[in-house]
């Protein structure tokens, strides 16, 4: 079996993201407040997006709704991360400004797309750009944001956690355009699976760590 074979599972791409959901979901009915919140949510959408964009989708693919479906979860999937930033900060509309910072990278990724077609012609392309793109984002909240946050610990331990499933992305991606080494796969893998079992259970780990001190 090779890793590309592993990483197109849909037991792997759609299952195990289920069942890690459904038990963080169970996990986080029994907390309270905001981490409670965010782990229903979120454990509930990370499923829904392994599901309809996995090899189990009942959406027809080439089609404008898997566009959507796959545009929709991959702000969703940012959002995440934002949201726990903006926990972080001492703002009023904390919830507000987490969807504006979501759509800062699509948005610029659309322009991208719109003004240079070899990118918007070639999916792998895109998805690279797109990773850079946040890399760069999430580098620059982390060296200039930050610290100016109101728990810096918690908006640092969030970034730091998006740059390197961000980072592991590059890093495949890149070694799938230029060297199309099979060992690749598995690092997007590896990619995967921090963006799919282990972003919210993490996620929710830090913020109950800020609740509890």
């Amino acid at each position: 079996m090779t890793f590309k074979t592993l990483y197109d599972s849909p037991l792997v791409a759609t299952l195990l993201p289920c069942v890690v959901a459904l038990a963080t979901a169970v996990l986080a009915a029994s907390r309270k407040g905001f981490v409670r919140v965010y782990g229903l949510v979120f454990a509930l959408t990370t499923a829904a997006d392994a599901f309809l964009n996995g090899g189990w989708t009942p959406v027809k693919e080439g089609t404008a709704l898997q566009t959507a479906v796959g545009v929709t979860f991959v702000i969703v999937g940012d959002f995440r991360y934002f949201v726990v930033l903006e926990e972080a900060s001492a703002h009023a509309f904390k919830l507000v400004r987490a969807v504006v910072l979501a759509f800062v990278v699509p948005v610029s990724m659309q322009v991208i797309r719109a003004t240079m077609p070899r990118i918007a012609g070639d999916l792998s392309l895109t998805f690279l750009v797109y990773e850079i793109f946040f890399f760069a984002f999430a580098l620059g909240i982390l060296l200039f944001h930050v610290e100016r946050t109101k728990d810096s610990r918690l908006a640092r331990r969030a970034t730091q956690f998006e740059l390197v499933q961000y980072g592991a992305w590059i890093a495949a991606d890149v070694g799938l355009l230029t060297l199309k080494s099979d060992v690749f796969w598995a690092l997007r893998e590896v990619a995967n699976l921090l963006y799919y079992v282990a972003c919210v259970p993490l996620m929710m780990g830090v913020l109950a760590r800020r609740v509890s001190s």
